[in-house]
């Protein structure tokens, strides 16, 4: 027995309650780390000493590592065990600041992050004997679509690493199937783009746990999955220990050596008809399952723990084969899953009670953790419960749908960006439940640079709130932070957008939505998790992801050489490179800017015959109109077109009453390719080639040619396309074909909108760029939300429409 004490991470986790349960009983005395705000079944349990709160480890790295090192400087704890990827990451990186009070362990910061790379781990599996199924690394959309046609569908979908980071923000994510090519759209957008699409193979799950030390494996525990969750791609609901073939120990054993990982793993494999093995996965730390091994004697926490502390080593430990382990609540919703898709027999033998289990959070002798989990299910229950809450009383036209007798929700917001977090704020103040799904200012952090400012000026960046009190202002009194001015950067407007959906929609749904149909009266959806559920009106917020634009001239450049300003959340790694940025609208010439800054040799070749300039904020506000004469209108406080195109911009209602002829004229002046003024300084090295037609774009050697329809020529090693979007919403990856169908579209793809930006297919709405249309091109802008917003949720609530109403 120790009298060691140990800390613990993630403490919420079904790993971390394993680790704590497994320690404790093996003496040492354990203290758990949990972030804050979360429920944590670790803390709830009896064998844990001390518990702390500390940051998220995905939102506040430094944050997180500070916590870890004031609980660990009085040196009274001995070791440390990160409990999850984000965290071991993070603690890895943070090593300094905590290895001279406290052991944690690791390999060198490069072995972890080669155990935590997938691509590392296919070649290394390779390498050893345990290679995948046949994997292909994606880089974009058209790759993976083609590598999945290639492989065939289904076809699992992987992020490169399971810890997604994208400048200063980090996800988790995990392993997805895609049966069909707009699923696998969907799945890569939500990975940023860089995946691995790899071929489905059927066979039996294995789960091989265990301590490496020396070159030793100290302890093993493996187990079959019997069942999992999600049932498409998932973790081990029901499983049992068997024994693991020597050949199996022997080829893992120089895996994890060839990644050089030491200390706690498990590696996730399908069973090959020939009697092999895939490497699928590899958790470098505590798994979800653990609690099987020390159930079935081989407490791998323990093990680890005596090794790290220089303990006499024992023999090797094996699990026993025969011993069960259930994630009850997970199992019951995989029998629950069955019986909705007509095997009932099969959900019957699921759903039976099972004796002489180890189960992940109940225990007799421990029911605190139970007890957490109870609590913490029935939470996202109430949350669910308060979204859906309204009735349909308040919704015009709110009728059930799905024929089981349960109330849709009266509405469903697709998009966390500003325009679906404004409709949000707006509804609620209505009082209309409404339920958001996606990823708060997703397309801002993915797919704009870093380093980029708003072309806008802060006063017209505002998102829209029914109280006005959630203004830019208001988040800089309540953070106490000063802001850029006139225009902020992308990050500090990020920022600023997740504190509004922070205090508008604390219970967003990050969980991507896949398919959307129409149903009864309303509509019926499907999530990335295959959850369904039913909704009176959809509000499409969605942004312009699907709507990319590649000129015909650049289709067949492969992703190493070309990409879109869409595809970057940062433009590094092109010090030296010479770069063409095709295009003259605010994003081509910021990213030339940028790509200048950062060292490239930089070209923009524009098609118009001139830059057009908007004015800079320094000059008079005779040039700052672009006009030689002052009409008596002031200019529009949206910031967007001239006197009077602003002001016809600034009234969608008006705008839209405009004679079909002047309405085009209207949105060029608003919205044609333009940059800001305060580009011109940062340019003036860069050349601007202005009339530049591309005819012909040639791939070779690594390299691009480019003919110019003068017959000049350019070399270049990356084309980069600052070529904008184009709108038809008929291409939204989660519209089925049959409702996508039925949408009303003028001018390529736009939606024709009613009042209340309601499409021809009553209770869908539209907003942002999609609205641009029959709103104007005020809708593509922050200061849109103004009117949009209001404008929606009257619609949804009832409410009568005001005969005009401004964008500001």
């Amino acid at each position: 027995m120790s009298s060691h004490r140990v800390l613990v991470t993630d403490g919420e986790t079904r790993a971390c309650l394993a680790a704590v349960r497994g320690l404790a009983a093996a003496g040492f005395e354990v203290v758990a780390a949990a972030p804050r705000g979360q429920v944590a079944p670790a803390h709830w349990s009896r064998a844990v000493a001390r518990r702390i709160r500390t940051p998220d480890p995905l939102a506040d790295e430094d944050g997180f590592v500070s916590a870890l090192a004031d609980a660990v400087r009085g040196g009274e704890i001995d070791a440390l065990i990160p409990g999850a990827d984000a965290s071991l990451l993070t603690v890895s990186r943070g090593r300094a600041r905590l290895e001279s009070y406290v052991r944690i362990g690791l390999p060198e910061p490069d072995a972890v992050w080669r155990s935590l790379d997938k691509v590392e781990l296919a070649a290394a599996a390779t390498r050893c004997g345990l290679a995948p199924p046949r994997t292909t690394i994606c880089h974009g959309t058209s790759d993976a679509l083609a590598a999945a046609d290639e492989l065939g569908y289904p076809a699992v979908v992987k992020p490169l690493r399971s810890v997604i980071e994208s400048g200063s923000v980090r996800r988790r994510s995990g392993s997805e199937l895609a049966i069909a090519p707009a699923e696998l759209r969907t799945i890569v957008d939500g990975f940023g783009g860089e995946v691995l699409v790899q071929r489905r193979v059927v066979g039996a799950l294995v789960s091989f746990g265990g301590v490496l030390a020396g070159g030793r494996l100290l302890g093993e525990a493996v187990s079959r999955y019997q069942r999992t969750w999600r049932p498409r791609a998932g973790n081990a609901s029901y499983s049992e220990t068997i024994d693991g073939p020597p050949e199996l120990r022997e080829q893992v054993g120089r895996l994890l050596t060839d990644l050089g990982w030491e200390g706690l793993f498990e590696l996730e494999l399908i069973e090959r008809d020939d009697g092999g093995w895939h490497a699928i996965d590899m958790n470098p730390r505590p798994y979800g399952s653990m609690a099987l091994a020390i159930g079935a004697g081989c407490n791998l926490p323990a093990i680890w723990c005596g090794q790290l502390l220089g303990e006499p080593a024992a023999a090797p430990v094996r699990a026993v084969a025969g011993t069960r382990y259930r994630w009850t609540d997970a199992d019951v919703r995989h029998g629950l899953w069955q019986l909705r898709s007509g095997h009932p027999a099969v959900a019957a033998g699921v759903l039976s009670p099972r004796r002489r289990v180890i189960h992940a959070f109940a225990r007799r002798s421990d029911p605190g953790p139970g007890l957490a989990r109870v609590l913490e299910l029935g939470s996202v229950a109430a949350r669910r419960a308060v979204a859906s809450g309204a009735t349909g009383s308040a919704v015009s036209g709110g009728s059930a749908v799905g024929g089981r007798g349960h109330a849709p929700e009266p509405a469903v917001i697709i998009g966390a960006g500003p325009c679906g977090l404004a409709a949000a704020a707006h509804l609620r103040g209505f009082e209309v439940a409404v339920r958001v799904f996606g990823e708060p200012l997703e397309f801002w952090s993915r797919r704009m640079p870093e380093g980029m400012l708003l072309r806008s000026r802060r006063r017209s960046s505002n998102i829209a709130d029914p109280q006005r009190a959630l203004t830019i202002a208001d988040y800089e009194a309540a953070e106490g932070r000063a802001l850029r001015s006139p225009s902020l950067t992308r990050e500090q407007f990020i920022d600023y957008g997740r504190w509004f959906a922070r205090q508008v929609v604390p219970d967003v749904d990050t969980r991507r939505v896949s398919s959307v149909a129409a149903g009864g009266a309303g509509f019926r959806l499907r999530l990335e998790d295959g959850e369904e559920l039913a909704a009176s009106r959809v509000i499409v917020a969605a942004g312009l992801v699907p709507f990319m634009y590649r000129p015909e001239p650049f289709a067949s450049l492969s992703p190493s050489v070309m990409s879109h300003a869409y595809d970057h959340d940062e433009l590094d790694g092109f010090d030296g490179r010479r770069v063409a940025v095709v295009g003259s609208g605010q994003s081509a010439l910021e990213c030339a800017a940028l790509l200048h800054e950062r060292g490239a040799a930089v070209e923009v070749l524009a098609r118009t015959a001139a830059v057009h300039w908007l004015p800079d904020d320094t000059l008079p506000e005779a040039h700052a109109t672009g006009l030689s004469w002052r009409p008596a209108l002031p200019p529009p406080p949206t910031d967007v077109g001239g006197r009077f195109t602003g002001w016809a911009a600034a009234t969608p209602d008006v705008f839209r009453r405009l004679p079909s002829h002047m309405q085009p004229d209207v949105a060029f002046r608003c919205i044609r390719p333009a940059g800001s003024g305060w580009l011109r300084g940062r340019l003036s090295d860069v050349p601007i080639t202005c009339g530049a037609l591309v005819s012909q774009a040639r791939e070779h050697d690594g390299q691009v040619t480019l003919t110019l329809e003068d017959g000049s020529s350019r070399t270049v090693d990356h084309v980069l396309l600052g070529t904008g979007y184009h709108v038809d919403v008929r291409r939204y990856p989660f519209l089925e074909r049959d409702l996508a169908g039925a949408i009303e579209v003028a001018d390529g793809g736009y939606p024709v909108l009613a009042p209340g930006l309601e499409s021809s297919v009553r209770g869908l709405h539209f907003m942002g760029a999609s609205a641009a249309h029959s709103f104007g091109p005020i809708m593509r802008f922050v200061v849109g939300t103004w009117h949009s917003a209001p404008a929606v949720a009257r619609s949804v609530a009832g409410r009568r429409q005001p005969p005009i109403s401004f964008a500001f």
